[in-house]
């Protein structure tokens, strides 16, 4: 609410709240800010991506779908080092972070991603690439423009993909 639409005394009462909000300690204004604003999920994911083009998926046992490796985000954890910490979790692999990650804002599911492109570090076989845990039903490599059955996240990524492939910004918005 902005108080724009507030007449009058709502408006009065309004403004009151805003000034008393302002005098509350620091922790006490965030403590009331996580309380009344809607809850996000932050997460982070690669495609990484072998020399002929394809792209390595994962099949949750969670999801009906297939989707990129990663997961969410944990406190005080940066997206790059997320992606890191997930690829070794799930698949054992470690790989290479292009700079640039793209973001995914989807408003509806109140959900925002970061999406790195990745590649196996030199030396790793990309059949080698194993299921390292019991949340991971599948595993494979497929071609983007010919993708497996995806989960909602997956069809934003290559929806992504396609925008920045005709010139577009990094960033989607949902």
């Amino acid at each position: 609410m902005t108080g724009e639409k507030l007449g009058g005394s709502g408006r009065s009462l309004y403004r009151f709240a805003l000034l008393a909000f302002g005098h509350l300690p620091v922790a006490a204004r965030r403590f009331v800010i996580r309380r009344v604003t809607p809850t996000w999920s932050a997460g982070a994911a690669a495609v990484v991506m072998r020399d002929d083009g394809r792209w390595l998926m994962v099949r949750p046992v969670y999801r009906k779908g297939w989707g990129l490796p990663g997961g969410f985000i944990d406190r005080k954890e940066l997206p790059a080092e997320a992606v890191h910490r997930e690829l070794r979790e799930e698949l054992g692999i470690e790989v290479v972070l292009d700079a640039d990650p793209w973001m995914v804002h989807d408003s509806a599911h109140r959900r925002l991603d970061t999406i790195f492109m990745a590649r196996l570090v030199d030396g790793t076989d990309p059949d080698s690439v194993a299921i390292q845990t019991p949340e991971l039903e599948d595993i494979g490599w497929f071609d983007p423009d010919e993708p497996p059955p995806l989960e909602h996240e997956a069809h934003d990524i290559l929806e992504l993909r396609r925008l920045i492939s005709d010139g577009g910004h990094p960033i989607l918005m949902r």
